[in-house]
Formats: C-alpha cells, structure tokens, sequence
C-alpha cells in the first residue's frame, strides 16, 4: 500500500493514493481514501482497485468475493445507493484498466451499467450531471 501512495505522489504529483479502497488476491480489503474522502477519479464515486494485472491474469475467487462483501457493506450502511450503478474504468477513459479479466467478471454482476460502451449507450456520469469530458482523460 505504501508503494502504491508512494507512486501516486512522486510519479503522478497526486496528493495521495487514487482509490477509496483496494483488495488485494487473498480477498483482504486495504483502505485508501475510505468512505469520507473523494477519489481521484470523479466526485459522487466509489473507486474500488483489484491489486494486480488482470490483463494477463484471473481474479481470485477471494477477491472477487472481497469486493462484493464491500459493496454490499457499503449498500448496508449507507456508502452507496441500493441501486448504485457499476462500472469499469475503462468505461470513462482510453485506459486498460480494470484489465479485461476482471472486467469479464463484474459485466456479470446485478449492478453493472453499460454506460460509454458505444454510441447507442449513454455516457457515464450523465446521470449525475457530470459531462463526459469531466473524466480524466476522456474528450
């Protein structure tokens, strides 16, 4: 985890780590930002990091089940709406991110939303107001 702030201060001039949580292959849950404080990526937004490469690997079945145990804690106590909507990073911007392993796995999952998949879907974030260009890196 130290690594990981490290890396978003000195090589990204961020002022602290990017995500609110991050779980790790063995399904253990790190907090970065937590509940109280914005991410990185865009306000009124979890951002919820699987440690790894899943351009080249699987998730484990711990880690998958560690997120979902933190999404529904977060439902259970009020961090997130019961009909919040999931999506992939690379939904918002040119990135590899999630890494297309894990972005196989929540495309299954009850709360995934196609947003910014194509043309005929709608951007993600508009539903909160945000324009699609408000996303890092997305024009």
């Amino acid at each position: 985890m130290r690594t990981i702030q490290d890396s978003a201060i000195a090589e990204k001039g961020l002022p602290d780590i990017q995500s609110n949580f991050y779980v790790s292959d063995e399904g253990n849950i790190y907090v970065g930002r937590g509940w109280d404080w914005a991410n990185t990526y865009a306000n009124q937004t979890l951002a919820v990091t699987f440690m790894g490469d899943y351009g080249r690997f699987r998730p484990s079945v711990k880690q998958l089940e560690g997120v979902q145990f933190l999404l529904a804690h977060a439902v259970a106590n009020n961090y997130l709406e019961v009909d919040y909507k999931l999506v992939g990073q690379n939904q918002t911007k040119t990135t590899k991110s999630p890494g297309v392993n894990v972005y196989r796995e929540i495309r299954k999952w009850p709360h995934f939303y196609g947003c910014g998949l194509d043309d005929e879907a709608p951007a993600c974030g508009i539903e909160l107001g945000m324009k699609p260009e408000s996303w890092m890196g997305k024009q």
